[in-house]
């Protein structure tokens, strides 16, 4: 271990199993959360790195992505916000795009032949951040992959099994660089705590079976299971990659990845369930049988609960969700890509995660449909009929419910793991219409009131004994929300018209950042009672 570097964490009973859990810190992390092409700006414009949405702005299927809120060159304005809320963590992701870029748009389904190299300059500014994030306080969470690859790999990467082997590389260039140089130039302690792939559930279903992404022509069940199927192999190399590494510098990393929570079994604890399999000792021929039961047990937890937000009618409409989903699980359960994946999960005992990471927005399929209304935005042109469909009848980032009773529902099933927990994103969302104006929740609920009912939410859990560890807030900032300036999530509005400000008090009276700050003072008093 290098000198001055802290490396004893602390631990906490799991009071069901009575065993001991580690957690990565040794204070619980409050925090927010952010990602390279939602926050940093500067990407797929005229002589700037280019990734897979590059295409998609080009072709003006969606928003440009611009400047963004421009935290490439504002991040340390931006962490000093977050650290005067108190905060003492604060998630940051790897731009691979900008990292091993291109600047040249190839042909969407024909990647260049050999990757280009690596830039040297990035990842000196990503040191930059990280030693500014460590000298106010604040714990960096490093997230590898947050939805997007270099556009040279081109739109369809994930579909392919030699991006598992780019991924691999980068992730081990871009980590030997920060654990040298960091400690050499900046005098900081690496990060320790890393995310491989952001929601790589959403990734896969977003790209090919929703629509809500740019891809190619080949999409539907199979590709997004190919998708998948990729990223959970690339996620658990990648593992083991990051623990050799650190291994060799004599610290200890946490790795993980953070599923969009969700109560589809096969959306989400299904992936879960399989890169556990071989630490629980289930037989290869007997996983898929297992993977039934546990889907089955999820069911049951769920209709034994009672949810107010859940009417008869959408209970229904639950139930008939549920079974498609089993239907076209069962339909993927013989997909021949199946074959290396389960090679890579069975070659050892031990699990590819140190902790269990979770975005928490609203997880019930109960609530994913709503009626289109008049003031929605045209759907986007080059869909299938099946994703106009969707877009249409689908709820919106600005229609997701606030659900803390979800988060204990949540928190509850993934103890089956007996592993630390991280609440690596919640928030909510107002709608910014192209009118030009700040629309109301139809619910009235205000952010305020959100982050108090879900701070207080996670307090009880850790009270009642949970192993949550920290809990992040998505996001400190507005930012582009994947094609669209619409979804406003931000502690601190942006005006993006108007030079980028950062706003304390919203159009509606309000200031969040404030309510969180508040909320987490309180809290910190409170942990620190028990």
């Amino acid at each position: 271990m290098r000198k001055g570097f802290k490396n004893s964490k602390p631990n906490l009973i799991d009071k069901e199993n009575q065993a001991i859990l580690k957690l990565p810190h040794d204070e619980f992390l409050w925090g927010v959360a952010t990602s390279p092409y939602q926050h940093e700006g500067g990407l797929n414009g005229e002589g700037e790195p280019l990734n897979n949405w590059a295409w998609a702005e080009k072709e003006q299927l969606v928003e440009p992505s611009g400047k963004s809120c421009n935290f490439w060159n504002l991040a340390e304005e931006d962490l000093k916000r977050a650290s005067n809320l108190g905060l003492n963590a604060f998630r940051l992701g790897l731009c691979w795009s900008r990292i091993q870029p291109t600047y040249t748009l190839p042909h969407p389904e024909k990647p260049l032949p050999s990757p280009p190299p690596f830039d040297t300059k990035a990842l000196m500014r990503y040191c930059k951040i990280i030693a500014s994030c460590r000298a106010l306080g604040m714990e960096p969470i490093i997230t590898l992959h947050h939805f997007t690859h270099p556009a040279w790999l081109g739109l369809d990467a994930w579909l392919h099994r030699a991006t598992i082997d780019h991924y691999i590389q980068y992730v081990g260039y871009s980590l030997k660089f920060l654990l040298e140089h960091l400690p050499k130039d900046f005098q900081c302690e690496p990060p320790q705590i890393f995310l491989t792939v952001n929601e790589p559930n959403m990734l896969a279903t977003c790209h090919y079976l929703y629509g809500y992404f740019p891809s190619g022509s080949n999409r539907g069940i199979h590709a997004a299971t190919l998708c998948l199927i990729h990223l959970l192999e690339a996620h658990t190399k990648a593992y083991f990659l990051i623990h050799s590494l650190y291994k060799s510098y004599g610290l200890k990393p946490y790795v993980s990845f953070n599923n969009y929570a969700s109560n589809l079994y096969w959306l989400d604890l299904a992936w879960l369930d399989l890169l556990h399999a071989s630490h629980f000792g289930i037989k290869k021929q007997k996983l898929f049988s297992y993977l039934w039961d546990r889907a089955r047990q999820l069911d049951t937890a769920f209709n034994q609960c009672r949810f107010s937000s859940i009417s008869t009618v959408r209970k229904i409409l639950g139930i008939i969700l549920k079974k498609a989903q089993h239907f076209l699980a069962y339909a993927c359960s013989f997909e021949s890509s199946w074959k290396e994946l389960l090679e890579v999960i069975y070659h050892s005992k031990q699990r590819p995660f140190d902790f269990i990471a979770f975005d928490y927005y609203d997880p019930f399929v109960e609530h994913a449909l709503r009626w289109p209304r008049w003031n929605d935005e045209l759907p986007k042109r080059n869909k299938a009929f099946h994703e106009w469909l969707l877009e249409a009848f689908t709820s919106k980032w600005w229609d997701w419910k606030m659900l803390p009773e979800g988060l204990v529902f949540i928190t509850r099933q993934l103890a089956h793991y007996r592993l630390a927990l991280l609440i690596s994103e919640n928030g909510l969302a107002y709608r910014y219409t192209p009118m030009g104006t700040m629309e109301k929740r139809r619910d009235s609920v205000l952010r305020s009131h959100y982050i108090r009912a879900h701070v207080r939410t996670v307090q009880k859990l850790r009270a009642e004994g949970s192993p949550l560890f920290g809990y992040l807030y998505w996001s400190l900032v507005d930012n582009y929300e994947w094609g669209s300036f619409s979804p406003r999530f931000g502690l601190y509005s942006v005006d993006f018209k108007n030079g980028l400000h950062r706003n304390e008090v919203d159009v509606f009276g309000e200031n969040p950042a404030k309510t969180y700050a508040e909320e987490i003072n309180n809290a910190k008093i409170s942990m620190a009672h028990r």
